[in-house]
């Protein structure tokens, strides 16, 4: 307990020292109360009112520009449509994450690896490693960018994401939305609420693509190969 107390202590005497030497270099006064800015005002408004049905279409434009495959499904076909997608992958091993979404759908994966608190991080990432396809539920979806949101939580760990070869997120329909301060803002008023948040919130627009070098595209240098979007 006197270990945690001192860690919280110098914790807050760094950020302390940090921001009165910002608020010397800048030269003024700390500020103590900061008022959140109207963002809204910000964000041009340039597609209108939209329906579901338009984001949908939306995130299927742009998945075909970031090389990521869209599905649509229902929760009836959802299982069929995931086991066809492993088989397409290749078979092999399957890691999903603990969401409970997996139950409430009735989705059941023969010796599928789940990560689990109970097993311990090195666990978990050597499983994420071992594994082909890794299938999570993506806590949102921003259809301007093609990107699936997901929080890191004893479920749900960030290896998950990337270190499998091949990447299935299942996107509920009512989970998508325009763009990242629409997710930002859902956030905000959870934090406002007092809801627990997870440890860090992972943007992923597709599968893992880099271009560093001549500008040659190559895909799968720091995370899957193959991503795919199930909506439902």
């Amino acid at each position: 307990m006197t270990a945690t107390t001192n860690t919280s202590t110098n914790r807050n005497t760094n950020k302390e020292a940090f921001l009165n030497t910002i608020a010397a270099k800048l030269g003024r006064e700390r500020r103590t109360e900061v008022q959140r800015p109207a963002i809204r005002e910000f964000i041009p408004d340039s597609y209108g009112p939209l329906t579901t049905d338009n984001l949908v279409e939306i995130l299927k434009e742009q998945c075909f520009f970031i090389h990521t495959q869209v599905i649509e499904s229902t929760r009836e076909l959802l299982q069929r449509t995931l086991d066809d997608l492993i088989e397409a992958n290749g078979g092999g091993n399957v890691m999903t994450s603990g969401d409970p979404r997996f139950r409430e759908y009735g989705l059941a994966f023969p010796d599928a690896a789940v990560w689990e608190e109970a097993a311990g991080r090195a666990e978990n990432i050597r499983r994420a490693e071992s594994a082909n396809t890794a299938i999570v539920f993506a806590d949102c979806a921003l259809a301007e960018s093609g990107t699936v949101v997901l929080e890191s939580r004893p479920d749900q760990g960030r290896s998950l994401h990337f270190l499998p070869a091949h990447y299935i997120a299942v996107v509920e329909r009512e989970k998508l939305v325009l763009r990242s301060t629409d997710a930002a803002a859902a956030l905000n008023r959870r934090i406002q609420d007092g809801e627990p948040v997870g440890s860090s919130i992972n943007f992923i627009s597709g599968p893992s693509n880099s271009a560093d070098i001549e500008m040659k595209l190559v895909v799968g240098v720091h995370g899957p190969l193959r991503a795919t979007y199930v909506l439902i």
